[in-house]
């Protein structure tokens, strides 16, 4: 492999390891809110070389579970916050960045999404502007959040008002959607976004889970084309 397939190999692994981190976050949120784990030891040490050790706040580990306990189930609590926001930022960074490279990837993408493949690429690097630079505990917009991608848009003489729309059983049949109406729609105008609006009221909790799960579908649905065509290669090989 060279260099930049090994870095497509590492950004598409982010994909889908940043999607296993939040399957396992929301399990482990719900556990901290159904369970009381505060009466367990909370003794955590992680020991290195040289006889070096780091050992966490037991503290600020029951602070957390305190909270969790308090929070309703339908309320998200501090731990679950940060596992679906770092998972999010994760999964569009990584994707983001996969895509900057010419390869069988983005063609691969460019192909499935036809008219569509520049809609998606301005909503993930959307998102992953505006969670990569958010110190605002509502997330709100920061002009640089959307101003490079809205000049972009301008540039390439698109509509900044977007929408994007995938159908699993049409668009990706070999996934086996649950059924017809599985769609992910999002729709953003980038000639409307101003600095301090709520990044929540663009794009709610939903649309960043199914964001996140179209992404770890592509990568996954991309991997199984290429190791059929692998397979295929190795048996024309053998058959000569």
């Amino acid at each position: 492999m060279n260099d930049m397939e090994i870095l497509l190999d590492d950004a598409l692994l982010l994909v889908e390891q940043n999607f296993y981190f939040l399957h396992m976050g929301e399990f482990l949120g719900k556990l901290t809110k159904t369970e009381d784990l505060s009466d367990r030891s909370l003794f955590v040490v992680k020991k290195y070389e040289d006889d070096k050790a780091y050992y966490f706040n037991a503290e600020i580990i029951q602070e957390l579970l305190i909270n969790a306990r308090q929070t309703k189930k339908e309320d998200i609590s501090l731990f679950e916050y940060f596992v679906e926001f770092n998972a999010f930022r994760g999964i569009c960074m990584a994707m983001v960045e996969s895509l900057r490279f010419e390869s069988p990837f983005k063609i691969f993408m460019q192909k499935l999404f036809g008219e569509q493949y520049e809609n998606f690429f301005d909503i993930v690097s959307f998102v992953r502007n505006v969670l990569s630079h958010n110190i605002h505990s509502e997330i709100r917009l920061n002009e640089k959040d959307f101003d490079g991608t809205l000049k972009r848009i301008r540039r390439m003489g698109r509509k900044a008002a977007m929408t994007f729309a995938f159908q699993y059983s049409l668009n990706l049949p070999e996934l086996g959607a649950p059924n017809d109406a599985y769609i992910f729609t999002c729709k953003i105008d980038f000639e409307s976004l101003e600095e301090g609006m709520p990044f929540l009221e663009i794009l709610t909790m939903w649309d960043l889970l199914m964001l996140s799960e179209l992404c770890f579908n592509l990568v996954m649905t991309y991997r199984m084309k290429e190791e059929k065509a692998l397979r295929e290669e190795d048996e024309e090989i053998w058959a000569e």
